[in-house]
């Protein structure tokens, strides 16, 4: 069953970056070393795609750039802010379900509440169960704050 989550997950991560399924291993790096290396190209522009502005912003911005825009220049002009995210369609399947909120996880640690807002008819008990299955198989760890978080893999 874990290989079948993490064989769907891998999916959709390839799907959420508009690329195509399956792929070999080295293409994968390949295109992950590029998109780092386009990330690195925007940041000596100015342009930062925070992933929790709220926590990153007051620690690493440059002083004067404390808007909590997803993506923030840090020239004296801020970047516009992002249109509030649309929700997402909660998936027909546990195994999608499961999967999408894995992914979710893995971008910023989340509450049930939070999870579960951010898709189309998901229900707070089924996204706090489906959470909990995440921390048993090893996958997320609760924080002291309610939220999940990714556990970090090593090699």
């Amino acid at each position: 069953m874990l290989k079948d989550l993490h064989d769907e997950l891998d999916r959709l991560v390839a799907e959420a970056y508009g690329w195509p399924w399956p792929m070999e291993r080295e293409e994968i790096l390949e295109r992950l070393v590029a998109l780092h290396d386009e990330r690195v190209e925007e940041e000596k522009r100015g342009i930062v795609r925070w992933l929790r502005p709220d926590y990153q912003i007051p620690r690493f911005a440059k002083a004067g750039a404390a808007s909590p825009a997803p993506v923030l220049s840090l020239d004296e002009e801020q970047a516009p802010s992002a249109p509030p995210a649309e929700k997402r369609t909660w998936p027909t399947t546990t195994v999608e379900q499961i999967a999408a909120l894995h992914a979710m996880v893995t971008t910023t640690p989340l509450t049930v509440e939070e999870a579960a807002a951010a898709f189309e008819n998901a229900k707070p008990e089924l996204v706090r169960r489906h959470l909990e299955t995440l921390v048993m198989v090893g996958e997320l760890r609760p924080d002291p704050d309610g939220r999940f978080e990714a556990i970090a893999m090593t090699a």
